[in-house]
């Protein structure tokens, strides 16, 4: 629980790629941080909507291209359902966000859950709770 006496030297807002690194980067220095994320998993869009499950669906779409135009594969079709890719992209982004997840543990990172609202330069309320940084 975070103790108002000791505020944490960062504080920060998201865990996409921007938010991610600013994190790991300030752990590393020896920063006590603690970092927001209002979706169930740490990530971000980037993880969750944009890059990761664009490049998933793209790689998997290519391996079938693939598969059909080798010549090694004759009478094998490869037709997966749009439900059958968002399955195996959905493998990928899992595998993702325990990575990610596993960061943020091994680098002993807060990761407070909920909507961040700032309420002054050093402080930000999460779901009722008061997170105070020097940063």
């Amino acid at each position: 629980m975070f103790d108002p006496e000791d505020p944490y030297d960062v504080v920060v807002v998201g865990t996409g790629p921007g938010g991610e690194g600013a994190a790991m980067q300030a752990s590393k220095q020896g920063l006590r941080v603690a970092v927001v994320e209002r979706e169930r998993h740490v990530g971000g869009a980037c993880t969750h909507l944009g890059t990761i499950p664009s490049k998933a669906l793209r790689h998997t779409v290519f391996r079938m291209m693939e598969a059909a135009a080798d010549p090694r594969h004759t009478g094998v079709t490869q037709n997966a359902t749009f439900a059958e890719l968002r399955t195996s992209a959905n493998q990928i982004i899992g595998r993702q966000v325990a990575m990610r997840q596993g960061f943020y543990e091994r680098n002993a990172l807060a990761v407070v859950r909920g909507n961040a609202r700032f309420v002054d330069p050093h402080t930000v309320e999460v779901s009722g709770q008061i997170l105070r940084g020097k940063n």
